[in-house]
């Protein structure tokens, strides 16, 4: 009879000992997800410095413009 209670306590320390011990793939794809955030965090971080410095649309698309139309278009004749 004392073999069947120590069969019985055994799952019980199992069970215990799994529930204490990390899971450690759990931790993989957290941490994995983190780092796929942080990295997509400095890109976006990158593309908006670069926005800062270009110039407004309107005098680009200005200086576009006069850029054209200073020049004759070559599939037209003159």
């Amino acid at each position: 009879m004392q073999s069947g209670s120590s069969e019985s306590a055994s799952p019980r320390t199992e069970r215990v000992q799994s529930l204490s011990t990390p899971d450690t793939r759990g931790k993989h794809r957290i941490q994995a997800e983190l780092k796929r955030l942080e990295q997509e965090a400095r890109f976006l971080e990158e593309e908006l410095e670069q926005l800062e410095k270009m110039e407004k649309a309107s005098a680009a698309s200005k200086e576009m413009l006069s850029k054209v139309e200073s020049r004759p278009d070559p599939l037209l004749s003159v």
